[in-house]
């Protein structure tokens, strides 16, 4: 199902991409060290929300992805116009930013943001104006400006704009005709791991270790009949290598575990919670799973 890039032609598209820019709409861990993998090909512009600062920034990245860059900060309000757009932001906060990182670029914008459901958040242009893509790399904000990453893959659509951007760079990019399975995919491990990690507050390889095994495989077994029948074979068989892989050696700390420690909203709604929409009482694991997420949540953000 996956077809792997190999082919980088890394001097002709560096000759072609140099004067090039990208806007990054995120300035958490996945934003910056998105911006670090760019910054050698392309002029990389961060967007943050208002308040957050302007000018220009030095962003250092080590572990599986390791590099610095300077790059230019603006705020979500700015007027900024790209040859590309990444939007590295959490679901919930796609209401507000949808509208103005369609209107940064006249590509499609490419969308990392973690859990399904997001078409409502983006509205009508969905379809036409956005191209999702699935980061399986870690991302932790260890300081301000300093980002540690661990090992993965970039998966994009066969011909899209992803792949023109990021062939480049140092992620492992993944080319595939599915994206859907893959997003479903990516929905089911991360509903699985981030309530896991974010309640535990270990990493991702620590959880077997701590005899999470059980409630793991629990959850998966439970989410999976929230995934449409006609992909649900397919992004289960991909889910179970997501998961072993990112169990067995990730040494990432979830994206859901940052929120609650920095006392932000999670996710919880666009993961481990969609189940409450398609199969309200049929999860018993993975409501008492979503309710504690959120019990803590609401606990350290008093």
């Amino acid at each position: 199902m996956w077809k792997r890039s190999k082919a980088k032609l890394r001097s002709p598209l560096k000759k072609v991409q140099k004067n090039k820019s990208v806007i990054i709409w995120g300035d958490g861990a996945v934003g910056k060290g998105l911006a670090v993998a760019l910054s050698s090909y392309l002029n990389v512009l961060i967007a943050g929300p208002q308040g957050s600062g302007r000018g220009r920034m030095k962003i250092e990245s080590s572990g599986a992805y390791s590099g610095s860059a300077v790059i230019e900060k603006v705020e979500s309000g700015d007027r900024i116009h790209c040859d590309y757009c990444i939007v590295a932001l959490k679901a919930f906060d796609l209401e507000y930013a949808a509208k103005p990182a369609m209107n940064s670029s006249n590509e499609r914008c490419i969308c990392l943001t973690n859990g399904m459901g997001l078409e409502s958040e983006w509205g009508e242009s969905w379809e036409e104006r956005v191209e999702p893509a699935v980061l399986t790399a870690g991302f932790f904000l260890r300081e301000k400006d300093f980002v540690e990453t661990s090992e993965g893959d970039l998966i994009v659509s066969s011909g899209g704009v992803a792949f023109e951007l990021f062939r480049e760079s140092y992620f492992s990019v993944v080319s595939v005709e599915e994206m859907e399975i893959i997003r479903w995919s990516k929905w089911l491990t991360n509903s699985v791991i981030n309530p896991l990690g974010a309640l535990t507050g270990l990493r991702n390889n620590q959880l077997l270790k701590a005899g999470l095994g059980r409630t793991a495989d629990t959850l998966f077994t439970e989410l999976a009949g929230v995934i449409p029948p006609v992909l649900r074979d397919a992004a289960v068989d991909v889910a179970r290598d997501m998961l072993d892989f990112l169990l067995e050696s990730s040494p990432n700390r979830c994206s859901m575990l940052q929120d609650i420690l920095a006392g932000r909203r999670t996710e919880i709604n666009f993961l481990t919670g969609l189940h409450e929409k398609q199969l309200r009482g049929k999860c018993p694991t993975a409501a008492s799973v979503t309710g504690l997420v959120r019990a803590r949540a609401l606990q350290l953000s008093v």
